[in-house]
């Protein structure tokens, strides 16, 4: 029994250096897209989405205001209107 442990002990200390410098290797090394890239690009990506956002938010506001103009005129209409039937 304590040689098999040993065995595994011995197995597993040498089977997990190899892993992670196989995925330091994979990861690090070998990687077609480095970090400093994908940072890059996540932060071009972000600064376009919120320019877009805030257009949006322009809009919106926009839209809103139209509206209530819009109701303020219909009401006005509707009332005058009212006015003429008395």
């Amino acid at each position: 029994m304590l040689g098999n442990n040993r065995k595994m002990k011995y197995l597993l200390s040498t089977c997990v250096c190899p892993c992670r410098k196989l995925a330091s290797i994979a990861f690090n090394d070998m990687n077609p897209l480095p970090s400093r890239l994908l940072r890059n690009r996540r932060v071009l990506h972000l600064e376009r989405l919120q320019a877009e956002l805030r257009e949006l938010e322009e809009q919106h506001k926009e839209f809103i205001t139209e509206s209530v103009v819009r109701k303020d005129k219909e009401l006005d209409v509707m009332v005058s209107e009212d006015d003429e039937d008395l």
